[in-house]
């Protein structure tokens, strides 16, 4: 329960339907959900771990703003990573792995000439996350998994804003394929590094939208200031 408790409130804080600010409550989601507190408690405790929510102490939880440092960093965490499973996976992996990872680029072909963006998105966690467990390492795209939710939720402002790269992603998965089939790791490093791009990269292209960036500053903006745990001092001018 409290994994599709954790899921649910993910997806709502990724899809920006709960807005940076956003009061959340357990007596609240329990009677919506139906369900006891202790589920939502521990599934609100795993999103302020993953960054997603900021728990004050007698004063409520919040769901986090959007901040592009913790973006960066997050960035940085995927990229180092993933270039390292992809070496892995190009010495390491099986047929069936190079089988699931052509299986998902078909299904996302699929997804991309119905225009149906969000299962296009998650055929690509799928990928990706199928590069590590081709690595033998699926601990590590845990780590990953925890540390991105901030790409997440940009990535579903800039699918919003139709800042798209649908055929050109399925291109470079179509080469990371190719270098982890060869069997060449330096090949895989490089195709997972043309595909991921950089942190600069990443900057210029959210610069390059200024509606989204606009979008970002006025529901960041909107968020209330946190408040001051229950009979914490208040400041005297």
């Amino acid at each position: 329960m409290t994994n599709r408790i954790y899921a649910l409130l993910r997806q709502l804080i990724v899809e920006v339907r709960l807005l940076p600010g956003r009061a959340i409550s357990e007596k609240e989601i329990a009677a919506i959900l139906q369900v006891s507190k202790t589920p939502v408690r521990e599934a609100i405790i795993r999103l302020a771990e993953d960054g997603f929510v900021t728990v004050v102490p007698q004063g409520g939880t919040y769901v986090t703003t959007i901040e592009i440092q913790r973006y960066m960093e997050a960035c940085f965490i995927r990229f180092k990573l993933e270039e390292g499973a992809a070496m892995e996976a190009a010495s390491r992996h099986s047929l069936e792995d190079v089988a699931r990872l052509r299986s998902c680029i078909v299904r996302q072909k699929a997804a991309a000439e119905q225009e149906d963006y969000p299962d296009f998105f998650l055929l690509d966690e799928e990928f990706h996350r199928t590069i590590f467990a081709a690595a033998r390492l699926p601990g590590a795209w845990g780590v990953v998994n925890q540390a991105k939710g901030e790409m997440d939720r940009m990535r579903h402002l800039k699918r919003v804003f139709a800042v798209r790269r649908t055929e050109q992603v399925i291109e470079e998965h179509e080469a990371i394929v190719a270098a982890i089939e060869s069997g060449d790791p330096a090949a895989a490093r490089e195709a997972v590094v043309k595909h991921l791009g950089s942190i600069e990269s990443k900057l210029t292209e959210l610069s390059r939208n200024p509606k989204l960036w606009a979008y970002i500053e006025q529901i960041n903006t909107r968020a209330p200031k946190k408040r001051s745990p229950r009979g914490a001092p208040s400041s005297v001018a």
